[in-house]
């Protein structure tokens, strides 16, 4: 796996993370809100998957992938703790910020050690780490699928912003997993680094306007944060 292939398998991964999000907003605003959404998710979710494509972060691809995945079980319910004990709306998304930052990161640690036992078990013995690694991928697989889920439904500000942000980094640390031909690649990588410079434009430009820029801010807050960063 090489990054220029993680590259393209973000930008693609990044339509579905983007989907959930525009269906979210009514049906005259749809395609405009998707445009907006899958900007925001190229801009992050292209880079991030071609720099865990590497060779040399294959355990800590599996890791973060892990970590990423398990961590919406813990902070599902903290965002809706926030939600009704927290009046003052940027504190407490920074609260929560700070939270989910470091419960991805010692996720990602405890599932590292399950790595790095998983490939010096003996022979013979119950693969303890291995089960544990397997039961992790499984319940992780079910919370995205949920957030996939989830994210058509919409609800409050917390819960669409942590199932957007759940769905942008568990897809771009799958993204980095996925194998594209190798023949084909230069060809594809060309067309899909043409393609994200047009998608992040056209949203960027997009999302100038005041009345998308008022519905981006209520409806999907996390996908156009990356693009305020750009002038959008």
């Amino acid at each position: 796996m090489t990054p220029r292939a993680g590259f393209v398998s973000g930008l693609l991964a990044a339509v579905l993370a983007a989907l959930p999000a525009a269906l979210r907003f009514e049906s005259a605003l749809v395609w405009q809100a998707f445009a907006v959404c899958l900007a925001g998710c190229a801009l992050v979710m292209a880079p991030l998957s071609a720099a865990l494509a590497g060779a040399s972060v294959s355990k800590f691809r599996t890791s973060l992938t892990l970590g990423v995945l398990l961590a919406s079980l813990p902070l599902l319910p903290f965002a809706a703790l926030l939600k009704t004990t927290t009046h003052h709306r940027p504190l407490g998304g920074v609260t929560f910020a700070v939270i989910a930052g470091l419960t991805i990161v010692g996720l990602s640690l405890i599932c590292g050690r399950f790595v790095t036992w998983s490939g010096v078990q003996q022979k013979g013995r119950v693969p303890l780490a291995r089960v544990a690694l397997l039961a992790s991928a499984a319940l992780g697989t079910a919370l995205l699928l949920l957030g996939l889920v989830q994210g058509l439904r919409g609800g409050s500000a917390y819960q669409v912003g942590f199932y957007d942000a759940l769905r942008v980094l568990a897809l771009a640390t799958l993204a980095a997993r996925v194998r594209l031909p190798e023949k084909q690649l230069p060809r594809v990588y060309a067309l899909g680094l043409a393609a994200w410079v047009v998608v992040v434009t056209v949203g960027v430009c997009l999302a100038r306007a005041p009345a998308t820029q008022a519905a981006l801010a209520s409806r999907s807050p996390v996908l156009h944060w990356p693009l305020l960063w750009l002038g959008g």
